[in-house]
């Protein structure tokens, strides 16, 4: 501690200003003190220290060796004062630090990638550290404290906090020369012919909930663990056709065509929530919420400016 020593940064302050005007007349004009004070300050420091740090001249005052020596570690220390405070000032914002967030769908483009991108956007100096898996997974994650939060597909289990994002459409990819690639949609009937290919990965198993509920048998659906682009891969040099949620849209595959699934009341879609733990009160997680509640409002106002 600086006090130990008999002096504390204000001490630095006021030694770094007399070196600098070289004048403890001019000095305390730009530090806004009594000279006298100014001058009873130093020499306490020059006490505490038992070096003389200034020779006092007719024309002002002039740095010893062991003062300009003294006033290059005060300049370091107090700039690295400056840094740790700037440091905490903008942890305690929510500017800097480390977010942990899990992400069940696959987030090129849609809901999920206009949050992360512009969160990365208005706090560049946060770490996002982004970690995929299925819902319950990440959900038991956040729940531990192995992340702070996690956007999934909204659904029952979940008792801590949430808000809702959005929607994402389902979508069948199929290769471009596939009989239902001529279609601008299809129906969950069209597929009902098919072999389906869900990734085992992210909304695996919701897809396959959602394929069940109307009328696809389980013998026609398969599992495949690979991540997405790696399926379309699949997708794009044979028949298969596999189901994806909007985001896998802007994954780029030459040969390989998305087509919205049709239910009688619509398109097929999954609300998205994002969850975090009661109680939790990190400034980093709260800017993020935040962003997400006002993206969450303006989606909101524009789906209600649309239908005026």
């Amino acid at each position: 501690m600086l006090s130990d020593y008999g002096f504390n940064i204000r001490d630095l302050r006021r030694v770094i200003a007399v070196a600098e005007h070289r004048s403890l007349r001019r000095a305390a004009l730009a530090l806004e003190v009594d000279q006298g004070t100014l001058t009873r300050s130093i020499q306490a420091l020059e006490h505490a220290l038992r070096i003389p740090l200034f020779e006092r001249l007719r024309t002002g005052a002039r740095l010893t060796a062991a003062g300009a020596a003294f006033t290059k570690i005060a300049a370091s220390v107090l700039e690295g004062m400056d840094e740790a405070i700037l440091h905490l000032r903008l942890r305690h914002n929510g500017m800097l630090g480390t977010l942990r967030l899990g992400v069940q769908l696959s987030f090129v483009q849609g809901i999920g990638a206009n949050l992360l991108e512009q969160y990365q956007a208005e706090y560049p100096d946060v770490d996002l550290q982004i970690m995929d898996g299925p819902r319950e997974r990440l959900l038991r994650d956040v729940l531990g404290s192995r992340l702070d939060a996690a956007i999934v597909i909204a659904g029952e289990g979940w008792h801590g906090q949430a808000i809702p994002l959005g929607q994402e459409r389902v979508l069948a990819a199929v290769a471009r020369d596939h009989p239902l690639a001529a279609r601008a949609a299809v129906t969950w009937l069209g597929l009902s012919g098919y072999l389906l290919t869900l990734p085992r990965r992210g909304a695996g198993m919701e897809l396959r909930k959602l394929a069940l509920r109307h009328g696809i048998l389980p013998e026609r659906i398969m599992f495949h663990d690979a991540a997405i682009d790696r399926l379309l891969a699949l997708v794009r040099h044979g028949d298969k056709i596999l189901l994806v949620t909007e985001g896998a849209t802007g994954i780029r595959m030459d040969g390989v065509v998305f087509r919205p699934i049709m239910d009688e009341s619509g398109p097929a879609t999954f609300d998205l929530a994002l969850c975090w733990r009661d109680g939790e009160s990190d400034p980093v997680l709260a800017r993020f919420i935040e962003l997400a509640r006002l993206l969450q409002d303006d989606d909101a106002s524009c789906a209600d400016a649309g239908a005026v």
